[in-house]
Formats: C-alpha cells, structure tokens, sequence
C-alpha cells in the first residue's frame, strides 16, 4: 500500500515522538548513564539518531554525510534539549512539500575504518525512510538500556518495533 504524502512525512516523526516520550520523563542522570552492557547511554543514541535526521534538513549543497558525529553535545546530555530537538526536527518533517520530499541529493558514507567514503545519488523522500529506520534500531537499543537501568517501564510498549512486525502483529 502507498502512503499518503502526510503519512510518509509523519513515519519520520514517529520514531522521534517515541524518543520524545521517554527523554520528558528522564532526570540528566538517568540520560547520561552509560549501558553495564554496552557503554552508551540514552543521551548518546538519541543524539545519534537525530543527528541522521539534523544532517539531512541541513545537508549543505545537497549532500548528507552521515559519518559526522557531534559527540558531548547538550542533546546527548540534557533531555530537555533534547526534547526541544525531536520538536524542532518533528516541525520541519511534518511541514515538508511533495516537491522537497522529491528533491535530489547526494549522500557520503564512510565504508571503511580506513576512511574511503563513496557518494550516491539519492532524494528526500528515501533518506527519510533511511533515517525512520536508523532511529527505530536505535530506538531499540534505548529501550534495552533503559530496561538495563530499570526504567523500562517508561518507554512505548512499540519503541523500537520495526514497522513489520508491528504490521505482522496487528495481524494484516
């Protein structure tokens, strides 16, 4: 099934608003403390995962480059900045034209820990969804850590459920 064009706008916004649920619940404490398990936080990969979304509204001369990282920002250790930025991102997203969610661009991966990058040909629209689904894999990784540190109780019953299996679970 197609997607209304408002519908493929708010998949982005989706994955963001869980985020958003959770971090308006957490003290700086709770954001910032590092997984036993994997030595990130909450804080780290909600920056991480917005900083996808960021990179792509502010893509300079129409190229995204994903492999940039704004480490020890405030959106990775203050959760009320961080709320203030799935707003602001949620805003922009929601009010995208069809012509802007069409418009081409580039986008840059490192492919390698030696640092070859490669470049391809992409638009709006799919790096978006590419940016949906790298949120919801973090989502994920959020919830697992805030299990971790007992607060999972706080987190979406779905945060973090690819939109599949949320999809194979309704029973469609």
């Amino acid at each position: 099934m197609c997607w209304p064009s408002f519908e493929r706008r708010r998949s982005g916004v989706d994955g963001a608003q869980q985020q958003r649920v959770l971090v308006a619940q957490l003290d700086a404490q709770q954001y910032t403390t590092p997984s036993p398990l994997t030595q990130s936080s909450i804080g780290g990969h909600v920056r991480h995962s917005l900083d996808h979304f960021r990179f792509l509204v502010d893509a300079e001369e129409k190229c995204v480059d994903y492999d940039t990282r704004n480490r020890g920002t405030t959106v990775e250790t203050d959760p009320a900045v961080a709320a203030a930025e799935i707003d602001a991102l949620c805003g922009l997203f929601c009010e995208l034209t069809e012509d802007q969610l069409g418009q081409d661009l580039r986008c840059s991966f490192m492919m390698s820990g030696g640092g070859d990058r490669q470049e391809f040909e992409s638009n709006m629209k799919r790096e978006l969804f590419f940016c949906t689904h790298h949120a919801i894999h973090h989502n994920a990784l959020i919830k697992i850590i805030a299990s971790e540190l007992g607060l999972g109780h706080m987190c979406p019953s779905d945060m973090g459920m690819a939109p599949s299996t949320l999809n194979f679970n309704c029973g469609r």
